[in-house]
């Protein structure tokens, strides 16, 4: 189940300028929409809507107040752990992960771009060691 906007939104545009899937449609000073068959469950629009309008998967409403507090949550991989099979290079749908070549005859490791990662998760799902986590 994705998230979902409720009538409390008042069409801002914050979560479809933010969501990384163009999953959330709409237009100004309207209620949006999210595309449950686009969206990723990563959380960004509820953690943004500045007026808590949106419902997360299991139907609780987003808090403007517990928003403040809460803290980013990203992808981290672990460079000795890492096979550099180049999973969640390849799977990650906000192009966040980068290889890393350490030596010349030494592959290297993957590593991630906090600027990008949105902690949705997907590349922990392919990581064949484990050295990925969401945190």
């Amino acid at each position: 189940m994705a998230y979902k906007i409720t009538n409390n939104c008042m069409g801002c545009g914050t979560c479809a300028k933010k969501c990384p899937e163009q999953a959330i449609t709409g237009e100004i000073k309207n209620r949006f929409d999210i595309d449950p068959l686009r969206c990723i469950e990563c959380g960004l629009c509820f953690n943004i809507c500045p007026k808590g309008a949106i419902l997360d998967p299991e139907g609780n409403p987003s808090s403007v107040k517990s928003k403040k507090k809460k803290k980013r949550i990203r992808a981290m991989i672990d460079s000795d752990a890492c096979a550099c099979c180049k999973n969640c290079y390849i799977n990650c749908p906000q192009d966040a992960i980068q290889v890393i070549k350490k030596h010349f005859f030494h592959v290297g490791f993957c590593e991630v771009d906090q600027n990008k990662c949105v902690g949705c998760g997907t590349c922990t799902d392919y990581c064949i060691t484990g050295a990925v986590v969401v945190e």
